[in-house]
């Protein structure tokens, strides 16, 4: 099982001590139910001799108890850590691509699988000592009487087909409420930060709450409710298994008389002890369901927690003295499809080079492939077919990384970070402070210890700290896409006319993908896409 492999990745020793500590648990368990029982038909029962027994049993299992819940304690919160950590950290050395088209399972991967995963956990301690408990009885039953151990191994294996039967359904239920997860977190995200557009619009403000959060939540309360019932269905229909069957049992003996009463009487208590560790063994097994169910989420979006990340060697790119162009594409194609939308795209092939110190403007309609474009120049998107080649060196899988940060760039969808890069040189606290000025941001943003004082600006506003801090990498190659769209006339003259001119005598290589084609004369030249080729 994944988990258990989880578990022991995480800490061998604490899973061992952990198990253990659980099994002793049960033992000592098993060994005071015996004493109890045994003690009861006893004609010579010796009191000093079972208070002291019964003493260290006891003790033995309160402390192991203590120790083994303790130990997973501390196992599931490691695990849960590690899990975040690992998480993403392969998140962040997955392929691009692959985390962009499943971008809307990451955030209820990170929170929602990653509970069940730990509430799954957290039961082991009570698991693992039930068992140990149930095994440690059944043995006793069968060495002091194996004919009705043989009835009792029966009944335990009804109980078991009818638990392994009922995990089909649960599981069914669990898969479906899990992917409707997905859509939940999707409409408490538009709920979040379409606050304004629904605050506007009472008509699609009522539709969003009753047709779509709620039809939505409806739905994936009915999975729950479904799973539920079945979990008690199997749950109570196992009780009543063995309680018909311990009926069963007496009517026949009576009948029979091939077992005493008084003995059937003391067979009967060790059974009656079991049948609650017993149950808490069973129920686990939907807690395990949900934890393959989480599991299976992550898998989906490519990553594998089982395996060590294999990462090639990286290796950094040479700077030759002399070479012909600082980008090449020679004969690049990229293509996908996005099942969601039946869309297939494809790019190029794309011949063309661009020289060190040149500002390119990217003109294109929309779905013209200009995004695509940028982003296979950056790197982000390896292509298909063809090559992509920096200072005549072929970019691949050893040297992606090293080509990837010689670039800067924004985009349209661009996330703005609180840190700023690299803010500890006195010659970037300048420039920062410069750009803001430039930028007119003084008023509204401070740079302290780092950091922006804030980014509860504007969609304008943060679109220019994204300028800033992208310009503070001071990176050989910048890439921006449509930053000025957004931006009133005065920052658009402001961004090419000023930003721009001053990253070129810098001797910045500069790519803008931009419409406003009244600045394209600041430019040297413009590459224009149209149905993912180069016109």
């Amino acid at each position: 099982m994944k988990i258990l492999k989880l578990l022991i990745q995480s800490s061998k020793l604490l899973f061992l001590v952990a198990v253990v500590a659980s099994a002793l648990t049960g033992i000592c368990s098993s060994f005071l139910i015996k004493m109890v029982v045994e003690s009861i038909n006893q004609t010579d029962f010796d009191a000093e001799t079972f208070k002291v027994q019964f003493f260290l049993l006891w003790l033995g299992y309160g402390v192991l108890a203590v120790v083994s819940s303790f130990v997973v304690s501390k196992l599931s919160q490691g695990i849960i850590h590690k899990l975040r950590v690992s998480l993403s950290t392969k998140i962040l050395q997955a392929s691009f691509q692959e985390i962009e088209f499943n971008q809307g399972k990451i955030f209820p991967i990170l929170t929602e699988d990653i509970k069940s995963i730990y509430h799954g956990i957290d039961r082991m301690p009570s698991v693992t000592t039930g068992l140990a408990t149930v095994l440690g009885v059944l043995g006793y039953i069968a060495y002091e009487h194996p004919t009705l151990s043989l009835a009792v191994l029966v009944l335990f294996a009804s109980v078991f087909v009818l638990t392994k039967l009922s995990l089909k359904f649960i599981r069914r239920y669990q898969e479906k409420s899990r992917v409707l997860w997905n859509d939940i977190f999707k409409m408490f995200e538009g709920l979040t930060y379409g606050i304004k557009e629904l605050t506007i619009n009472k008509k699609f403000k009522n539709f969003y709450l009753s047709e779509v959060i709620e039809k939505t939540s409806k739905k994936q309360n009915q999975y729950l409710v479904k799973e539920s019932v079945v979990v008690a269905i199997a749950s109570k229909s196992s009780d009543m298994v063995l309680l018909f069957g311990m009926a069963s049992l007496v009517v026949y003996i009576y009948a029979s008389g091939f077992v005493e009463p008084s003995v059937f009487g003391e067979f009967l208590t060790l059974v009656l002890f079991i049948i609650a560790p017993l149950s808490t063994v069973a129920g686990w097994f939907s807690n395990l369901k949900r934890i393959e169910v989480a599991l299976e989420q992550i898998s989906s979006t490519g990553i594998d927690l089982e395996e060590a990340t294999q990462l090639v060697e990286p290796v950094d790119l040479l700077e030759p003295e002399s070479y012909d162009s600082i980008i090449e594409l020679k004969n690049a194609r990229h293509e996908y499809y996005n099942p969601d939308e039946d869309e297939h795209f494809e790019l190029g092939p794309i011949n063309t080079t661009i020289k060190k110190g040149e500002l390119i403007f990217l003109l294109g309609g929309n779905g013209s492939g200009k995004t695509t474009l940028a982003k296979m120049i950056i790197g982000l998107y390896p292509p298909k077919e063809g090559a992509l080649y920096y200072k005549d060196q072929k970019v691949d899988d050893s040297n992606r990384e090293d080509y990837r940060n010689k670039f800067s760039a924004t985009f349209v969808d661009s996330y703005l970070f609180d840190n700023v890069t690299l803010i500890d040189d006195e010659s970037v606290i300048k420039r920062s402070e410069q750009l803001l000025k430039t930028l007119e941001m003084t008023k509204k943003v401070k740079i302290e210890n780092g950091k922006f004082s804030t980014t509860r600006l504007s969609e304008g506003q943060k679109k220019r700290l994204g300028l800033i801090n992208a310009i503070l990498k001071d990176t050989e190659i910048y890439l921006f896409d449509e930053w000025a769209a957004n931006q009133d006339p005065h920052f658009k003259k402001i961004f090419y006319e000023i930003i721009l001119q001053d990253l070129k005598k810098a001797g910045k290589t500069i790519i803008v993908i931009s419409h406003d084609e009244q600045y394209f004369d600041k430019g040297d030249r413009v590459i224009k896409l149209m149905e993912g080729q180069l016109v």
